[in-house]
This record gives C-alpha cells, sequence and structure tokens, in this order.
C-alpha cells in the first residue's frame, strides 16, 4: 500500500508539474501588447510577437507562418479591429480585444478639415490607447485574468506578476509626469496623430497633425494647415515617427526642430522591458525637444 501510496503521490506530482510547464500558446499582435503580456507570463511562457512594428499596423496582410501562429494560438491578445481591422478575420480561435475592455479610457479620433477616405473601418475612437499608461494598468489585471482562466494552476503567477507590473508602471509614470509638467501649453505638431493618449494623459496637445490617427493619406488642405501651423511660429518642434522625409519638407525654412516618436517602441527588444523603455524614451525625446534652447 505505501508503494501505491507513493506512486501515486509521485504521478500527481508529475502531472502538477507538466501543468506548470506547459504554458498556454498566446499570440499578441503589436510590441507594446506583446510586452505588457510578457511581464504577466514571466516565469511561465512568453507570447508570440506577430507584428513587429516596422511597418504600420493600420493596414497589411499576414504572411503564411503568421496565419499559422495564430491557427494554433490558444489565446490571441490584440489592441482590436480599430488599429488593424484587417486582422480579425484572420483570427479564429479565443481572442482578447484591448480595446473592448469595460472601462478602457478610449478618445475619439480628432477633428480634421479633410480626410482622403472613409474611417469608418476603424471605428470612431483613437485606437493607440497602450499609449495611456492608465489603459495599461488595466489591461494587465485582465490579461492576468484571462491566462489564469487557460492555465488554472499558474493563476496566482500571473496576477502576482500583473501587480508588480501594475507597480512599477506607477512609480515610471509619476516619473514622466513630473518630467513634463514644466511643458504644459507649449506648442508642437505631429506628423502621425499617434500620439493623444500620451498628450491627454500628462497635459500636452498637439496643435495640428499631418496624418490622423487611422494613419490616413493628408489631403491638399491639411498639408496646409500644418505648414501654416509651422512656418507662422505656432509650434516649436514637430514629432514624427522613424523613417520618411515629409517632416523636413514641412519645416524647410523655419526654426521649427524635428524629433523621432515611436509609439510602437521597434526601436527596442521585444520583450518585458519594451513597453516602459517606450513611454520613458517618448518622455524624454517629447522634454529634450520642446525644452531645447
Amino acid at each position: 500500500m505505501r508503494r501505491l501510496a507513493s506512486a501515486l503521490s509521485f504521478i500527481a506530482m508529475l502531472i502538477v508539474t507538466a501543468a506548470h510547464a506547459e504554458a498556454p500558446r498566446v499570440v499578441a499582435d503589436i510590441p507594446p501588447v506583446h510586452s505588457l503580456v510578457a511581464q504577466v507570463m514571466e516565469g511561465v511562457g512568453g507570447p508570440s510577437l506577430l507584428l513587429d512594428g516596422t511597418a504600420s499596423p493600420h493596414g497589411g496582410s499576414l504572411r503564411p507562418s503568421q496565419a499559422r501562429a495564430l491557427a494554433k494560438a490558444d489565446l490571441v491578445i490584440w489592441m482590436g479591429e480599430g488599429l488593424t481591422p484587417w486582422l480579425g478575420k484572420a483570427i479564429r480561435g479565443e481572442a482578447l480585444s484591448l480595446l473592448a475592455v469595460d472601462s478602457t479610457h478610449l478618445l475619439p479620433l480628432r477633428d480634421s478639415d479633410d480626410h482622403d477616405h472613409d474611417h469608418d473601418h476603424h471605428g470612431p475612437n483613437d485606437p493607440h490607447a497602450w499609449l495611456d499608461p492608465d489603459n495599461a494598468r488595466l489591461w494587465l489585471g485582465v490579461v492576468a485574468d484571462a491566462l489564469g482562466r487557460l492555465d488554472p494552476p499558474n493563476a496566482s503567477v500571473y496576477a502576482a506578476n500583473a501587480a508588480e507590473a501594475r507597480s512599477r508602471l506607477d512609480s515610471l509614470q509619476d516619473d514622466i509626469t513630473a518630467r513634463l509638467a514644466p511643458l504644459e501649453g507649449s506648442r508642437f505638431a505631429v506628423a502621425h496623430d499617434a500620439f493623444h493618449y500620451f498628450e491627454d494623459r500628462f497635459g500636452l496637445e498637439a496643435i495640428a497633425a499631418l496624418s490622423g490617427a487611422d494613419g490616413d493619406r493628408p489631403g491638399p488642405s491639411r498639408v496646409r494647415a500644418i505648414r501654416d501651423a509651422l512656418s507662422e511660429g505656432g509650434a516649436v518642434c514637430l514629432f514624427a515617427e522613424p523613417g520618411g522625409t515629409m517632416p523636413d519638407r514641412l519645416t524647410a525654412g523655419t526654426d521649427v526642430r524635428i524629433a523621432r516618436l515611436d509609439p510602437l517602441g521597434s526601436a527596442f527588444d521585444p520583450g518585458p522591458m519594451l513597453y516602459t523603455q517606450m513611454l520613458d524614451d517618448m518622455a524624454d525625446t517629447i522634454a529634450g525637444c520642446i525644452g531645447a534652447e
């Protein structure tokens, strides 16, 4: 009987160990979301990154390897159709859309004088909601809950990781708030209206944007409007994403400085640290450009 009891105990231990060893297969759509999920899964496993951030997520198509990753996933965690309307039809299994999470702080698309196409397929709200750290704080808990339901033996690990990540984010947010508080009321423009959530959270507001939040192509009147805003001395900085020559043409003949902001954090290695590195770098870039002598 003792041998039987010992054998049963050993088998039970192997089952528990196996349960802990097999992390859910999770796919995250963009680097900031991948980073948040990676923080929650730390010590158990890690998510796969679908889109590496080197191209705009607003439009695109899947490679066969990406389609296979989605097909094999136990859970897909993505921003939602507001950011990648083309991706939704490729998701077949369980998915968590962060833009659809209750209590997520959503901002409407900012008005623009001209649009070159219909925005309905992106929806009425600005999809760059990950740039508000309050949203990230909310989503960490939601992700932990979703993973805990898929993987009950590790639910407590996910919950503890989410709590620790929220604490780190609290400290960073306090630090960024202090750094950017002196810049409230500063005038600047953006090449892509991707930073509204960051601006809103930290007391800033762009006076003009070349391209809308959904990545639309700017029409002639919007190009004229941003050139006027820059040439008339209304802005001290133009924030553009990495790459592209349009910002240089817009600021030609003015004293406006150009600085690069990356809302996807593509300059950083994918993983748990990317989200906080991205926010910290954005704050430094904004302060360095607007506050430059």
